[in-house]
């Protein structure tokens, strides 16, 4: 995958069931160093060095996936936005998982704007990719932008 032209920011908890059956397998090795806020935090919740560090690798896991995610959500955004011409320009992805959405950062001619694209939709569009879910993120895409005028006969 080519490197993205836009950043991808991760807010929320973001492990999954197999990062932690992947991060409970993991060798002690790739287990990440604990600072020391870290090893006083696994002290008082008394669990060991160890067990606190496979919770970070879980969150480590999460974070990198959802980066993967971001990145081809992010592709297929700029697909939408190369068909507007060179004055949209998609700048950041932010994952609010609080929120359950993908904040996209899209750079106008005006001001930049932010589009909120709910997890299901985002979801659609990664793990599938169909016409009709590309359809719907393009039609969210141009209305959040002000350009209905490309929308044609699909109103």
């Amino acid at each position: 995958m080519a490197t993205p032209h836009f950043d991808v920011f991760i807010s929320g908890s973001t492990g999954s069931v197999e990062d932690w059956q992947n991060a409970m397998n993991a060798p002690k090795s790739e287990l990440p160093k604990l600072n020391d806020e870290q090893k006083e935090v696994a002290r008082k919740m008394g669990i060991s060095q160890e067990e606190y560090a496979r919770g970070v690798l879980v969150g480590h896991y999460g974070e990198n996936r959802q980066k993967q995610r971001g990145e081809k959500l992010g592709q297929r955004i700029e697909e939408i936005l190369a068909g507007l011409g060179h004055t949209y320009e998609l700048e950041a992805l932010l994952r609010e998982g609080v929120k359950f959405r993908w904040v996209a950062r899209i750079k106008t001619a005006q001001q930049p704007k932010n589009v909120a694209i709910g997890f299901e939709l985002a979801d659609d569009v990664i793990d599938s990719g169909t016409v009709q879910d590309m359809e719907r993120l393009r039609i969210m895409m141009l209305e959040a932008l002000g350009r209905k005028d490309l929308l044609g006969s699909l109103q």
